[in-house]
């Protein structure tokens, strides 16, 4: 039996072999080219998406010789966010001892 995935384009599946194929009045033809180099990009872009998850890779479209900008990046985001809430913490309390002002 092949069951009929889009008439439009003509692709169907063989369900004894599960394979998807190209649909002709009467007959179907077996051509998993197309759909292998459709894959293979799919994948290459699932791996681009977890490498970007690492600090320690860079991404394709970068420039060259930015290995590791995204840790170094992330380090002095965080060191500034610490040094802002630091100063923040410390001039609440001097506030709240009475030491600031006038």
């Amino acid at each position: 039996m092949v069951l009929t995935i889009n008439e439009k384009f003509g692709v169907v599946l063989d369900d004894a072999t599960l394979t998807v194929g190209e649909a002709k009045p009467g007959v179907y033809k077996v051509c998993l080219g197309p759909i292998d180099e459709q894959l293979g990009t799919l994948e290459r872009a699932v791996d681009e998406l977890f490498d970007i998850l690492t600090p320690t890779t860079t991404y394709k479209m970068a420039q060259p010789n930015r290995e590791g900008i995204t840790n170094i990046a992330g380090f002095i985001t965080m060191l500034m966010l610490g040094l802002m809430f630091g100063v923040l913490l410390i001039a609440i309390v001097l506030y709240g001892l009475g030491l600031g002002g006038a």
